[in-house]
């Protein structure tokens, strides 16, 4: 979710199912989180593989929590010029987003511009800045709010509409810490994440846990990777502790915290070291895919111990698949469909140049193994054509 990391924003009977559903499984979770409601705790797996589910919330997971988009009427705006700020076009987490998304708005007859942020968030500010020389109409942001802080109160002043890829606003608790609010709207993932967008990210973190729980049989060891910097990551993590909390057998045995700039060799290496320094360590939960990709699945390769190491990887690209199909260094991932979300990055923009509220996204996730939604070779293929159902509601189709 993000990565999911960057952040994963996520805010009616079959598109308020899918919200509706993919929040239940937080219905499994611990008391103990600050963004949940009180619930009961998640039963631990009964079996060595995730093959065998062992509660409600693996088996929506299995199923897949996506719709269609809504179908509503929004035609294109026309004449628009838009920027995406990307966190860093080197890592597939980002520019499968971000490329979607110019994709997307180039099929409504927008003029695009990305701005490559390298990975740095400090190159963020520059980028905006840059969009509102440029008088931009709107601008698509990869990450939260706090890194841009200033260059978006200067946006909102000048009436720029800006739309969030996996990012969280200026007011979140975890990343923002103020009262403000600068993104002029979100996706819309249904009326669930619209309540509690916090919550709605920790139960895909948690449903990762019942994943790694169910495959070492209620004993998870586990190794976490974790990048600060991203505020759904951040999220991911707590839910996935969580996880791991309520089960007795359990335990993270270390999280490693890292940042974009340490993405391949450096990662790797300390990868590498956590995992000779926990010779017990059965699992590990990655932060996002170009992470699991560049540094992890190396390291676990490396380590000679891909046999014994159940890794949950990120996002499910290809070539994340691939590593699964192959047994190395990759086991599972969750698969929220990051090019469906660049579409509805621009779907919100362009509800928001109309003066409407962002509609429905259909967006979700589904779990993968390799006896679970698996395909053959290539990439994995969302359940839903979302690309055709925002055409023919662009009104370019």
């Amino acid at each position: 979710m993000i990565r999911l990391v960057r952040s994963m924003s996520r805010p009616r009977m079959a598109g308020a199912a899918a919200a509706l559903a993919a929040l239940s499984l937080a219905t499994a979770c611990s008391k103990s989180t600050s963004n949940s409601a009180d619930t009961a705790a998640p039963q631990s797996g009964s079996s060595g593989s995730a093959s065998a589910a062992p509660n409600a919330t693996l088996e929506q997971v299995y199923k897949g929590t996506m719709t269609a988009p809504s179908s509503a009427s929004r035609p294109a705006v026309k004449g628009k010029s838009i920027w995406i700020i990307s966190a860093g076009q080197s890592s597939e987490s980002s520019s499968v987003p971000v490329n979607a998304a110019r994709d997307a708005a180039e099929k409504i007859g927008w003029k695009v511009h990305i701005f490559d942020a390298q990975l740095n968030p400090a190159n963020g500010p520059t980028g905006v800045s840059q969009a509102m020389a440029a008088h931009a109409d709107g601008i698509i942001v990869d990450g939260d709010c706090s890194t841009v802080r200033s260059q978006l109160e200067q946006a909102k002043a000048r009436h720029i509409v800006v739309v969030p890829i996996y990012g969280y606003d200026c007011n979140d608790a975890y990343s923002g810490k103020s009262n403000e609010q600068l993104f002029t709207g979100y996706t819309n993932y249904g009326p669930a994440a619209n309540k509690n967008l916090a919550a709605f990210a920790e139960s895909y973190g948690f449903a990762q846990g019942q994943a790694v729980i169910a495959a070492t049989d209620g004993k998870a060891q586990a190794i976490v990777f974790n990048d600060p910097e991203s505020t759904v990551v951040h999220y991911l993590t707590v839910g996935f502790n969580r996880a791991m909390r309520e089960c007795a057998g359990c335990k993270v045995v270390q999280q490693v915290d890292f940042n974009g700039l340490q993405l391949g060799p450096q990662l790797q290496q300390i990868a590498t070291a956590a995992i000779l320094r926990h010779p017990e360590v059965n699992a590990i939960k990655s932060a996002f895919a170009a992470a699991t990709l560049l540094s992890i699945a190396p390291a676990v390769q490396q380590s000679g111990r891909s046999g014994s190491i159940y890794v949950m990887g990120g996002e499910g690209f290809q070539d994340e698949l691939d590593l699964l199909r192959n047994h190395q260094g990759v086991n599972a991932v969750m698969i929220s469909p990051s090019d469906w979300t660049g579409w509805s990055a621009v779907d919100t923009m362009n509800s928001l140049f109309r003066g409407e509220k962002p509609a429905f996204s259909g967006l979700g996730w589904q779990l993968v193994d390799a006896t679970h939604n698996l395909p053959a070779s290539g990439p994995w293929v969302p359940p839903v054509d979302f690309k055709s159902v925002y055409e023919k509601a662009w009104g370019v189709g």
